[in-house]
């Protein structure tokens, strides 16, 4: 009876370690998007600070 009480056991806690693979998979990938995003983001938006020209002096 023991064997099939640990078998179950395994079983479960085979499945648990599939989930948490899981859940850590998709927070790597949002993590990667977050970052994408930051680095992307910045990158297009420009400072309208500084001009893109020099202006004449007169």
């Amino acid at each position: 009876m023991n064997n099939i009480i640990d078998f179950y056991q395994f079983r479960r806690q085979k499945k648990i370690k599939k989930f948490h693979r899981f859940i850590v998979f998709i927070g790597v990938i949002i993590i990667f998007f977050v970052f994408a995003y930051a680095v992307i983001g910045t990158e297009v938006h420009h400072p309208t600070e500084f001009p893109s020209y020099i202006e004449p002096k007169l």
